[in-house]
């Protein structure tokens, strides 16, 4: 039950009853929070200001430091429709400082050995190559200040991941990589051009080779449907998930010769 000096906040995607007290913030605790705790305290350990620190746990909720700043969140957002972002959000400045905000997250998680691994959706060590990372990384997780990404927050997905991977399903979420209807009711009118934009994108992350991000495109579309597989969903809702996903990537199959120019 939520005390009376308790705010709650809007969104949470992934964990509903988040609140606010004072300059903390409360969330229920999962099986995989030990994991994303050895993760946040190893990120303030090495300096990343990007990422709230933990303060501890109250029951069955754990702690948190409030980040201030806006979190572009859409009340009326649904699977299948665009998400609503605020002016400056969709703004090429923010796209870029997006991009390297995540550069900084994965170069802060380089050489992190977990000791806890039982993360929500992957509960395994990182492989060769992998981090540990977000692994939901999306304007909604992200608090801007002065009109820039500063900071992500809701951390609950977070677990190994090729770099490349998240940065690319990032892209799909920042860019963000959308059909015409969607993009206009995220806000974006004219549509942007996309593939320009992806280009800025990698190159404000810095990403050696640009087009490894298009099979990793296919990738992170691909990885979504291992996480069905743990959605509290029936059978036509997962059939539903499944046809929007195969959808998703004729979708980029018609995108990439345009996005292998730009790149």
């Amino acid at each position: 039950m939520r005390g009376e000096d308790e705010e709650l906040l809007a969104g949470g995607r992934m964990t509903k009853g988040v609140v606010r007290r004072g300059d903390r913030v409360l969330r229920p605790l999962g099986f995989w929070s030990p994991a994303v705790h050895e993760y946040l305290r190893h990120l303030e350990g090495v300096g990343f200001a990007g990422a709230p620190r933990v303060l501890g746990v109250e029951g069955d909720r754990e702690v948190l430091t409030y980040l201030d700043g806006e979190v572009a969140v859409d009340p009326a957002w649904q699977p299948g429709r665009g998400h609503r972002l605020p002016d400056h959000a969709r703004g090429d400045e923010a796209l870029i400082a997006a991009a390297r905000l995540i550069r900084d997250l994965h170069q802060a998680a380089r050489g992190f050995q977990p000791v806890h691994t039982g993360y929500r959706f992957h509960p395994c060590p990182p492989r060769p190559g992998q981090i540990i990372s977000h692994g939901d990384l999306g304007p909604w997780n992200t608090v801007y200040r002065e009109g820039v990404p500063a900071a992500f927050i809701d951390f609950d997905s977070a677990g190994p991941v090729d770099p490349v991977d998240e940065l690319a399903a990032a892209a799909w979420n920042f860019v963000p990589l959308e059909p015409g209807r969607r993009l206009r009711e995220a806000g974006f009118d004219p549509p942007p051009d996309l593939p320009a934009r992806l280009r800025l994108f990698v190159d404000a992350y810095g990403l050696p080779d640009r087009r490894a991000i298009l099979p990793a495109l296919r990738r992170s579309v691909l990885s979504t449907v291992e996480r069905i597989t743990t959605w509290p969903l029936s059978p036509a809702e997962t059939a539903d998930s499944l046809e929007y996903l195969a959808q998703e990537l004729r979708r980029l199959h018609t995108m990439v010769p345009a996005l292998e120019r730009a790149l």
